[in-house]
Formats: C-alpha cells, structure tokens, sequence
C-alpha cells in the first residue's frame, strides 16, 4: 500500500506557508523544498515497494539480502526506466515487469513517468544549487503538489501488479 497522508500534509502545509511568507526568499525556500519533499517520498514509496515484494516472494536469505543491498540501496533516484523500471527488472524479472507495464493503461503508465521525467529534471537543478536571490525561479508548492496525482496512481498501479505476482 502506497501512504499518501504524510506527504499530502506536508505539501499542503508547505503551501500554506509559501502563501504566508514574509520574503520572496522564504516562498524559495518552502517552494524548494515541497519538490524535494515529494521526490524523497517518491524514492522511499518505490523502494517499500520493491522490498515488500522481493519479502513476499523470495524465500532465500542471500537473494533477499541481494535485493536490499544491491538493487534498493544502490539504486538513487527515482527515473522510471533508470531506477524504479531497473530495479522491477532486478527483482521481479523482465519477463514480469514487461507484463507489469503491458496491464497498465497508457493513460496512467505516461503521466507517470512523464511527471517522474519532469519531477527529475527539477530536482537535479535544485539539489546543485542554493537559493542566492530573489530572482531564482521555483515552482511554487501548489505546482508541485499536482505533480503529486499523477505520480501517485502510477505507484499505486504498480503497487498493485506486484502484489497479484506469486
């Protein structure tokens, strides 16, 4: 089960606080780190994800240890097809994660990992910079709490195919 209450409450109190900020620096401030927010609750949903799975289906001490130490714990970030796809592909298999994206609708699987894409691109800009002015350009915590949607039915979709796997 993907949680969503946490961070749907951070980003709203997040939101909040942008509105009511007393600088534009401090709306910087709450508006980079709503999307820095979302993106770790991002990483952290798909690797429960992939750990509740592999302690579903695995049965091997070593093959577990495996999949905590070498797919979850080497895998950083959360790109569809360079982390959360590869690391479906290392646990489940190809064959799996290929039936996986097949029963997914279009109309889910694209905007997830469009908005996975979009959400990235941010992320990786705001994480190797700082706030030095008032005249940076962050998508306000609104913008990115929409985001949230999208990412969040694909999860779950996901989330839901794994659990149907034996």
């Amino acid at each position: 089960m993907i949680a969503k209450s946490y961070i749907l409450e951070n980003l709203r109190n997040l939101d909040a606080a942008y509105k009511k900020a007393d600088s534009a620096k401090h709306g910087l401030y709450f508006s980079k780190l709503a999307v820095l927010e979302l993106c770790g609750w991002i990483e952290i949903s798909m690797d429960d994800m992939v750990d509740r799975f592999s302690k579903r289906v695995l049965n091997n001490e070593d093959n577990l240890k495996y999949v905590t130490k070498d797919v979850i714990r080497k895998t950083s970030g959360f790109d569809y097809k360079q982390n959360f796809r590869m690391m479906i592909v290392k646990t489940a298999g190809i064959c799996n994660c290929e039936r996986i994206e097949d029963s997914i609708p279009p109309a889910v699987l694209v905007p997830f990992a469009a908005e996975l894409g979009n959400l990235k691109s941010v992320r990786d800009r705001l994480a190797h910079t700082y706030v030095k002015g008032t005249t940076a350009s962050i998508d306000a915590p609104s913008v990115t709490k929409a985001r949230f949607e999208p990412i969040f039915v694909g999860l779950k979709a996901f989330d839901e195919k794994l659990r149907s796997i034996n």
